[in-house]
């Protein structure tokens, strides 16, 4: 309790001190820049004031969280769940797998009920879940065809059409409590339904209970995807403001309360966050519990992969925060308001980085210069900022190392093109068409992915350009005065960020393809509990 004591305290004081930071920041800013090339200057103060706002947002957000220890789950009568698992293209042996551990955990087989919708209408499916029917008899394992899509008795084309159908069935039976488990997700703590289904039995307000989504990757988790800055962090804030939303995989729901919002949503790309966004404008209360509740066998380390399932993310979030906004939908308490403004505000801050990003090149192409002060005293304000940005970005994680908010950093950077897009199409497809939905591929495929930084090298050769051009430009004055150090730092820093992301548009060429052994041993002991 100490530890957790002094933590919050510190992610208090750091956020403080980061405010009053950003007052003198934006001051300073407001103060120093030259009027003179307003095409320039402009830009980049309205850039940094959105960044500065979301800032503040983001530390009223963090002020109170959960804590992060879970107390074993109380003695209870177990009630029947259900247990839906849609499948489209996994392979049948990850589907088993996926199966498997859920059978294996601490639940007695006859209080369970699993259905696997299977889209892909696969015969192998189909005998897999037979053969396993056979050898645990106990357990009502049922394999189920869901309506083809585009057809009249299908409500949702994608996975909340094959959820729904299932959901249809569970409907026919006495069945209070249904998860939603991806085919791919193993269970984490063999004790999820104890904990989970335990919370809604004890709490009849709560409507859904997410847990922990974390994912088999390889060795320093390159493309940052067991997500433990959210799961660690940032989530346990969302759950004291009311405002934990569920993330599809390791969820319960009260079925009665997913039946009022009208079971699972068919106007966004994927069913998870907008479900529970509907159920708290309904009045009702989610819940987060900081356990391993999935575990995905595979997640995506090939660019086009990263780029498909990170950008129907943004996507998915900007069409709620452009059309269904956070700040006009009536049932939302205040807290919860901001909480969801901050997610979507955070994928718009995309375009206000690039213009961050492309300032000090032109700066240098264009022997414009933003600031009256010395260039020292950009460099000084500048990476002192920075610098407390990111000792507070490292408060937020939790337990999150340096290297993982760096990779952070570059992730976010390297993603700056994804996000606008997403941002884009939202805007353009409007609150009454959505593209298509495709499934992420469980597959890698190892390459070179060069197409998909295009942007990237472009920016890099950009700054090349803009640093030659600017130490070629005819000295005039003091050394220091002509040379714009401040740009050049952060035409280097950012260089540097950009390649760094670039260097992932080959990962995974020349490797044998086996599994790592510590991805083996999370294998294991997720499969054991």
């Amino acid at each position: 309790m100490e530890t957790l004591c002094q933590n919050d305290l510190v992610r208090k004081a750091t956020g403080v001190t980061l405010i009053v930071a950003s007052l003198v920041y934006a001051a300073w800013l407001a103060a120093d820049l030259r009027s003179d090339d307003l095409w320039l200057s402009l830009p980049f103060l309205l850039a940094n004031s959105f960044l500065i706002c979301l800032l503040f947002v983001t530390v009223h957000n963090n002020w109170r969280r959960l804590p992060l220890a879970v107390a074993a789950p109380a003695p209870f009568a177990e009630p029947r769940v259900a247990v839906l698992v849609p499948t489209l293209n996994e392979p049948p042996g990850m589907v088993r797998r996926t199966l498997e551990s859920v059978l294996a955990q601490d639940w007695p087989h006859d209080r369970l009920v699993v259905i696997v919708g299977d889209d892909g209408h696969r015969p192998a499916v189909r005998a897999m879940v037979e053969d396993l029917q056979r050898s645990h008899p106990a357990v009502l394992l049922h394999y189920h065809l869901p309506p083809r899509r585009h057809t009249p008795a299908r409500r949702g084309d994608a996975k909340d059409g094959n959820l729904n159908s299932m959901l249809g069935l569970v409907a026919r039976e006495a069945i209070a409590f249904v998860e939603t488990r991806d085919a791919d997700d193993l269970v984490g703590d063999p004790r999820f339904l104890r904990h989970t289904v335990g919370h809604l039995v004890r709490h009849p307000d709560v409507a859904y209970v997410q847990t922990v989504k974390d994912c088999l990757v390889s060795p320093g988790d390159p493309f940052g995807n067991r997500r433990r800055f959210f799961y660690r962090g940032i989530m346990l804030s969302r759950a004291a403001a009311g405002a934990a939303f569920p993330c599809g995989s390791g969820l319960v729901w009260r079925r009665a309360d997913l039946e009022a919002i009208g079971g699972f949503p068919t106007w966004n790309l994927v069913e998870d966050l907008y479900s529970g966004y509907l159920a708290l404008q309904h009045g009702m209360r989610g819940a987060y519990l900081p356990i391993d509740g999935a575990v995905g066998q595979v997640a995506p380390e090939d660019l086009p992969n990263v780029y498909k399932q990170l950008g129907t993310w943004a996507m998915d979030t900007m069409r709620i925060f452009f059309w269904r906004s956070p700040l006009t939908t009536r049932g939302l308490t205040f807290r919860q308001r901001l909480q969801f403004l901050e997610v979507g505000l955070f994928y718009l801050s995309s375009i206000p980085t690039l213009v961050l990003i492309l300032t000090p090149a032109c700066c240098l192409l264009f022997d414009v210069r933003l600031f009256q002060d010395h260039v020292v005293a950009h460099v000084v304000y500048s990476t002192g900022y920075v610098l407390l940005l990111a000792a507070y970005m490292f408060v937020l994680g939790n337990g999150t190392s340096w290297r993982e908010v760096l990779r952070a950093k570059q992730m976010w950077v390297g993603l700056m093109f994804v996000h606008s897009g997403a941002c884009l199409r939202a805007l353009w497809y409007g609150p009454r068409r959505k593209p298509a939905y495709r499934v992420t591929r469980k597959v890698q495929r190892a390459g070179l992915y060069l197409k998909e930084v295009a942007p990237h090298l472009a920016l890099v050769a950009l700054f090349a350009a803009a640093i030659v051009r600017h130490l070629l430009l005819p000295a005039s004055g003091r050394a220091l005065d002509r040379f714009d150090l401040g740009s050049v730092f952060w035409v280097v820093d950012y260089g540097i960020l950009l390649f760094a992301f670039i260097r992932r548009s080959w990962f995974g060429l020349g490797r044998t393809g086996q599994a790592e052994p510590e991805m083996e041993t999370i294998m294991e002991n997720a499969a054991k509990g």
